[in-house]
């Protein structure tokens, strides 16, 4: 028995599944169930073509159902792995007798949320890269321009501007101590890798970046779109609505979203509606959304109304992304052209003044 459970905790620890896998798996397992085959032996069949990680969850399940056990428990069993939202559809699939159209729910909400995050990849790829390559521009001007001229700025006989000053300083620093100058470079970045892991500083990021020009409206049409498709799954899928809000909190980044769905639950324990609460946040929800969710629970088609709005605002993110290298030139422009400009007058500033004193 301890060796079982010590095998199990190994197995949970060191398994894991790439989004793509996690695809095949409920996309096949669907196929087969909808040929008629049974869960044990559709589980069987996949186990006998899958490999590394895949064939190791593949094999708990296997032993789990032939053991009375749900899909659902198998897959409990790895919750870093399953998220709860996939497990909760799973499970309500397996009550209702429609495994199969809830894994197809799973595939869709899957497939839609890695188009989202690609499309967010792809549109912030460009921007960073202008950032980075100016950086390394400044750097290379730091390292090996301002050295050669630093000596000459010495030989000169004329008061330097303070801008010139400061460069000469920051050029003398990066000089003497390049190695602590990286250092604390990385150090900086490891920095913000750990203050964006906290909690704790989340209400500030999180404000500060739905204050943020353009970012802000992606970040905002991201949550919605991630609300109402993983609300509107569930409530397709048969899961409770008490329920499906609980699971939704989980899938959505900015906590503020996250605090409105901490009142959405208690709301609804009260028997109040999903749109009464959403009404109260016209800065985070919008009162088109809010209107479409009040005509679905009016109507009995909330998860109807939830994916329509799904859509609305997955294509606004696409129409945005696609974009957002045009929205934001500007502002990398004006970036770049300040970093440069001002580099290119602390260094040349001196020599006009010496020039003209001829």
């Amino acid at each position: 028995m301890r060796e079982n459970a010590l095998k199990a905790i190994w197995l949970r620890l060191n398994v894991q599944l790439s989004r793509k896998d996690k695809l095949i798996f409920a996309k096949y397992l669907s196929v087969l169930l909808g040929a008629g085959l049974a869960i044990d032996e559709s589980v069987d069949v996949l186990n006998k073509q899958a490999k590394g990680s895949l064939k190791r969850i593949l094999d708990h399940l296997s032993m789990t159902v032939k053991h009375g056990e749900t899909l659902a428990v198998g897959l409990s069993a790895f919750p870093h792995v399953f998220s709860p939202l996939f497990i909760n559809l799973v499970a309500s699939g397996e009550s209702s007798g429609n495994l199969q159209g809830n894994l197809l729910n799973v595939v869709g909400q899957m497939e839609k949320e890695y188009e989202l995050n690609s499309k967010i990849r792809g549109a912030l790829m460009y921007p960073m890269i202008i950032v980075i390559v100016a950086f390394l521009i400044a750097a290379g001007i730091f390292v090996f321009v301002l050295p050669n001229v630093i000596d000459m700025f010495e030989s000169l006989d004329v008061e330097l501007p303070l801008a010139t000053k400061i460069l000469i300083a920051v050029a003398t620093f990066v000089s003497a101590h390049g190695i602590l100058t990286v250092a604390g470079i990385i150090g900086f970045l490891l920095l913000i890798g750990t203050v964006r892991k906290i909690s704790f500083f989340d209400p500030a990021l999180h404000g500060m970046i739905l204050l943020v020009p353009i970012i802000g409206g992606i970040a905002k049409k991201v949550n919605l779109a991630r609300f109402t498709r993983s609300l509107g799954t569930m409530v397709q899928s048969g899961i409770p609505i008490d329920e499906a809000v609980i699971i939704t909190q989980n899938v959505l980044d900015n906590v503020y979203y996250k605090h409105i769905f901490d009142k959405l639950t208690e709301a609804i324990k009260l028997g109040n509606d999903l749109s009464s609460v959403l009404e109260m946040h016209p800065r985070l929800i919008p009162s088109m959304a809010t209107h479409v969710i009040y005509v679905g629970e009016q109507a009995g088609s909330l998860g109807d109304m939830l994916i329509y709005l799904a859509k609305f605002y997955e294509q606004e993110v696409s129409d945005v992304t696609d974009n957002l290298s045009q929205l934001l030139e500007p502002f990398l422009l004006i970036f770049i052209g300040v970093m440069v400009g001002g580099l290119a007058l602390a260094v040349m500033t001196p020599i006009y003044e010496v020039i003209g004193s001829f």
